[in-house]
């Protein structure tokens, strides 16, 4: 029987597991942390129901997260995106129909608009910010120095990364059949995802400090104990590849290590704050604002007993710059914005908070990935195979990257990918 190592335990090593499992595969798991599931995490200690500090949404309703959702009976909540979307801009509170009549278009659309534009005019790739230039074509509102700030934290909260470090050509996901709709697990990701691990053999706390590989087999070794596979999953982080976390004897090709470097390893962060009640309009469901917090929401939206908790999610340099805060640091600058935006003095009625800065965690270094200038193909270079090792993640996703059915998507790919190897080779399972 073939015997495969999948390095890593979030939504991309479960899914290579689950299927090389089914295939009648020998599969032996190695994560570094405590627990499974990576960068999806469901705080259930700060309310009745569950808290996502990682992963939040299930982004379409045609995605491959709901194989999982219907095998394990998870419920959800209906689509977020049919609530109110509210904004904070020329220092008030306003709805999505007096947002668009300030920008003269369509907030959520507007920087798509500007990129088919600047695409379809023949301008040269370059980056993303560029495509601002064009704002006069697209609306006679003027594009004020808070407003082009909302657009910027849109893209910074959407990809990670910074506008100024986004190429001005799409990404990689090209896919029309996920659906628009975005729904939330009520009982969250972390116990879908521990019911996706709990038939696999998974070594928990212990990181694969190098792996050996030649054109046959890999050697594995964690915790200075060397072990022999025929074929290994490559399922960390980018940010953990990035920063060598792994050593691999050979090197890595120099394509694949251009991939691995050139891939944004964006920044996000989450604060949740947990108020004595609500301060809120009660119908909000997105606040987008033009300070560092970018996009507030409610987590709860869709409980039954939703509890008075709101969480800011912002990336890029808005997350880089506050990643060495502490929990009550952070949760002061949180409660500051917050209560300038809703004109109340807010300080005195937080009750609890959270904090997670997932480019400052030792085992992911990175929120989610985006693409750099030309970078059309860099993620299918770093999920091309080298000989016995393959590569999965929501960064080696060229269909739903920096999502977590994304990451399903390239387990299942790169433990196909395996398969198919095995069979070429005429080994049986």
């Amino acid at each position: 029987m073939a015997r495969c190592a999948v390095i890593g335990a979030g939504a991309a090593g479960l899914s290579a597991a689950r299927t090389l499992q089914a295939a009648g595969r020998e599969v032996v798991v190695f994560e570094a942390r405590d627990r499974p599931g990576g960068r999806a995490f469901t705080d259930y200690s700060l309310a009745p129901h569950g808290v996502e500090l990682g992963a939040e949404f299930i982004h379409g309703e045609r995605v491959s997260t709901w194989d999982w959702i219907g095998e394990f009976g998870a419920p959800t909540t209906g689509e977020a995106h049919r609530y109110e979307m509210w904004f904070h801009l020329d220092g008030s509170l306003v709805d999505m129909r007096t947002a668009r009549q300030l920008f003269g278009t369509d907030f959520l659309f507007a920087l798509e608009q500007l990129r088919s534009r600047w695409q379809g005019s023949g301008r040269p790739e370059t980056t993303l910010d560029h495509v601002l230039e064009l704002w006069p074509e697209l609306s006679a509102e003027p594009l004020t120095k808070e407003r082009r700030q909302l657009l910027e934290n849109y893209i910074a909260m959407m990809t990670a990364s910074d506008i100024t470090r986004l190429g001005t050509h799409r990404d990689e996901d090209e896919t029309p059949d996920r659906g628009l709709q975005n729904f939330r697990l009520l009982d969250g990701y972390t116990r879908l995802l521990q019911r996706a691990a709990s038939t696999l053999a998974i070594r928990y706390e212990t990181p694969v400090q190098r792996i050996r590989w030649d054109d046959r087999s890999v050697e594995v070794t964690a915790h200075g104990v060397a072990e022999r596979f025929d074929a290994a999953v490559v399922a960390v982080p980018l940010g953990v590849l990035q920063r060598g976390g792994l050593e691999f004897d050979p090197p890595l090709s120099a394509e694949k290590l251009e991939a691995i470097q050139r891939i944004n390893a964006g920044h996000i962060s989450k604060i949740v704050l947990k108020f004595d009640r609500v301060y809120w309009p009660p119908d909000m469901t997105f606040l987008w604002t033009a300070r560092s917090t970018q996009l507030w929401w409610r987590p709860g939206q869709g409980q039954v007993d939703e509890a008075p908790i709101i969480t800011a999610f912002f990336g890029g340099s808005s997350a880089e710059a506050l990643e060495s805060a502490s929990t009550a640091e952070a949760t002061e600058e949180a409660t500051t914005q917050l209560s300038d935006m809703l004109g109340r003095h807010l300080a005195g009625h937080v009750v609890d908070s959270r904090y997670v800065a997932w480019g400052a965690e030792e085992h992911t270094w990175m929120g989610y990935s985006s693409l750099p200038p030309d970078g059309n193909g860099l993620r299918a270079r770093l999920a091309a195979p080298l000989g016995p090792l393959h590569f999965a993640g929501e960064a080696a996703s060229s269909t739903h990257p920096s999502t977590v059915d994304g990451a399903i998507d390239s387990g299942r790919q790169a433990a196909n990918e395996i398969l198919r190897s095995h069979e070429g080779r005429g080994d049986s399972g």
